[in-house]
């Protein structure tokens, strides 16, 4: 089993469940970023919507549904490794409803990247799409993920390379 990325679990997940996105399907050997989405946990939760916005960045929902409902938007820098991401949707996860917001962010995000891309960062993004979500976070990691092997394989740095599951 190969981690897509690795995260603290999401505040407030009921009896200490912990959450990590794990790929269990063939991934970007295929070439196109629309191999990246998959179920990652059986019926329950996975990615999907991998889109490459250009600039060297690609976007992308994780989701989660058994006894709770959440849904939360990435936008990664494949260059740096740099990602933001925003819960736009939560029920019965914790305390606190969040509204179903993630195609207005995920075309918040694409305005973005069409109007302008040369200023099409993390950080403006970040800025533009704040008060539409919950649980807001921008980190550097240092593992390659999925949709920027398939979209931006020359990017990888010194990241360590994604792996397509065997």
């Amino acid at each position: 089993m190969r981690f897509l990325h690795k995260k603290t679990p999401p505040r407030g997940l009921r009896n200490g469940a912990v959450l990590t996105v794990a790929t269990l399907a063939a991934g970007p050997a295929l070439g196109a970023i629309e191999a990246c989405d998959r179920v990652t946990h059986i019926s329950h939760g996975g990615v999907a919507d991998h889109v490459d916005m250009g600039a060297g960045k690609v976007m992308w929902t994780e989701w989660w549904s058994p006894e709770g409902v959440y849904k939360t938007v990435w936008l990664a820098d494949c260059r740096t490794g740099i990602a933001l991401d925003l819960r736009t949707h939560e029920e019965r996860i914790t305390e606190r409803y969040v509204r179903d917001k993630t195609e207005l962010v995920r075309a918040k995000i694409t305005r973005q990247a069409e109007a302008s891309p040369a200023f099409f960062t993390i950080d403006r993004v970040a800025g533009l799409i704040r008060r539409d979500g919950r649980d807001l976070h921008i980190q550097q990691y240092a593992e390659e993920f999925c949709a920027c092997d398939a979209a931006y394989p020359n990017l990888q740095g010194d990241k360590t390379p994604y792996e397509v599951p065997s």
